[in-house]
């Protein structure tokens, strides 16, 4: 079973999202930025793929959704920058990837799914 959970869009819930990687950096997979232009703004999501629990199979991906401002060529940006290091210190590679945003779509669940697909379609995340 693969399932985004969202953490929301603060600067409490990227800490969070930190936080939750620097505990388990055994079971991060992939960490993710998704770049996008919402409502005139260019923002980012950041995300991170973990490993399957062992008992259930549960592959979990935390999202932070279009709440980071988009990195800009000699424009500090603490919380994606802090996500970066992060990313570096444990040794997974930060993948960036150009998407929609979410309000392309009539219900959240829907950008979930493309997104899912997006992620198949790269081997990021497994088959079904």
């Amino acid at each position: 079973m693969q399932r985004f959970i969202k953490l929301g869009e603060g600067y409490g819930d990227v800490y969070e999202l930190l936080t939750l990687i620097e505990s388990m950096p055994n079971r991060v997979r992939h960490l993710l930025a998704f770049h996008t232009c919402k409502d005139g703004q260019d923002v980012t999501s950041i995300a991170a793929i973990f490993n399957p629990t062992s008992t259930g199979h549960f592959l979990p991906i935390y999202i932070c959704l279009e709440g980071i401002p988009a990195p800009k060529e000699g424009r500090s940006n603490v919380r994606y920058d802090a996500f970066k290091e992060l990313s570096e210190r444990i040794g997974t590679e930060l993948i960036e990837i150009h998407v929609q945003p979410s309000t392309t779509y009539h219900e959240e669940v829907l950008f979930f799914q493309q997104l899912t697909a997006v992620l198949r379609l790269n081997h990021l995340l497994p088959p079904i």
